[in-house]
């Protein structure tokens, strides 16, 4: 069984338990009693930076490998990714819904239902919503921080449907600004209805988002295929081999169908090299990033950025509020060096370690 100091849920019911008994305990029980200690309740929504690799899928399959063949890097006490780090700090020590899906887009945040689009498995195992979150009142009544992470799909997609043009003389003249700039503005306007439903439902809930670091140093790796088909053959194998048939009624029980993970592969739409190349733009060399490359992919993280600093003139704008509660953290110069990314769009481990940090000390800190 995995570790008891894992005090995160995928599953909303199961996380309302966890609540539940956090509160009791504190409630009822004296505070030098083991066990008892009261911890920050906090949902995270977002994409791969948030569930890099495919975390939510593999969360109890990467434990059942951890703990009967040894694997590491596929369950709940690996850390690759942001939330991997935040979730497990010692020192901060909260209980954590994670919500997030790799591959997702901003609109899952502000959708009241699963979108089943997007996000990797998104179609066959549905992530849970904000807002389904936010409708169970214990929940909703403790929530302590709500962590947000979205647009770097959003972006991608539109570089690569218009925005990105064949190029000229420079990047200056070889992009789509005002189309950029739109795609931007609709993905704060999902963040903004994010907010609002915190506003609703958990109003005395802090709300944190980041931006992106540069992702300019490496252009390997764009191109990610998740054959999940092939994880559920090797599963089947090693199931039949060590004689844990009996596990798949339970994995059942929660929607993971082992024999059954994945009928289609699932090619990433972060092909943004590809899209350049085809453009005519100037040819990248190993896997280093060509400077107008660079030069574009800042001005895409910019967009945004600038963006999101309009968000709280938005927020005042429909609510005829000032926006409280809400923090930005602005990670774009941070990770400057390969050294801290895994390809084109991901940081490795060290990366988000070094993340991690910043949302740690922030948490801590407005908490």
């Amino acid at each position: 069984m995995p570790s008891a100091d894992i005090d995160y849920s995928r599953d909303i019911k199961k996380y309302t338990k966890l609540v539940a008994r956090n509160k009791w305990q504190n409630k009822y029980l004296p505070s030098w009693w083991p066990g008892v200690k009261k911890k920050p309740i906090i949902i995270s929504e977002g994409d791969s930076w948030f569930d890099f690799p495919l975390k939510s899928l593999t969360d109890v399959l990467g434990v059942l490998l951890r703990y009967t063949t040894g694997l590491k890097n596929f369950g709940m006490d690996s850390k690759t990714n942001i939330i991997d780090y935040v979730s497990r700090d010692d020192k901060l020590d909260g209980l954590f819904l994670r919500l997030e899906r790799s591959g997702d887009t901003a609109p899952e945040m502000s959708a009241k239902k699963p979108n089943k689009k997007g996000g990797v498995g998104e179609d066959k195992f549905p992530s849970h919503t904000l807002y389904e979150a936010l409708q169970e009142r214990t929940i909703a009544k403790h929530l302590d921080c709500i962590l947000l992470s979205a647009g770097g799909n959003d972006l991608v997609e539109a570089a690569r449907k218009g925005v990105i043009m064949d190029y000229q003389t420079s990047c200056e003249d070889s992009y789509e600004k005002e189309q950029l700039k739109c795609a931007a503005e609709d993905i704060v306007e999902h963040f903004l209805e994010a907010i609002l439903y915190r506003d609703q439902f958990a109003p005395k809930a802090q709300i944190v988002c980041h931006s992106y670091a540069y992702p300019i140093h490496l252009s390997r790796g764009t191109t990610t295929e998740f054959d999940l088909k092939d994880a559920g053959i090797l599963i089947e194998y090693l199931l039949k081999f060590l004689n844990l048939q009996w596990i798949k009624k339970p994995l059942a029980a929660i929607g993971i169908d082992v024999s059954d993970l994945g009928t289609h592969t699932i090619v990433s739409a972060a092909r943004l090299h590809e899209t350049f190349d085809e453009k005519g733009w100037p040819k990248n060399e190993g896997i280093s990033v060509h400077p107008e490359r660079q030069v574009f992919i800042k001005k895409m993280i910019n967009a945004l950025y600038d963006e999101m600093q309009a968000l709280p003139t938005r927020y005042q704008q429909k609510t005829s509020k000032p926006l409280t509660q809400y923090e930005y953290l602005d990670i774009r110069e941070m990770c400057q060096d390969p050294k801290y990314w895994a390809d084109f769009i991901h940081l490795n481990n060290k990366g988000y370690k070094e993340v991690g940090k910043v949302f740690i000390e922030k948490i801590k800190d407005i908490l």
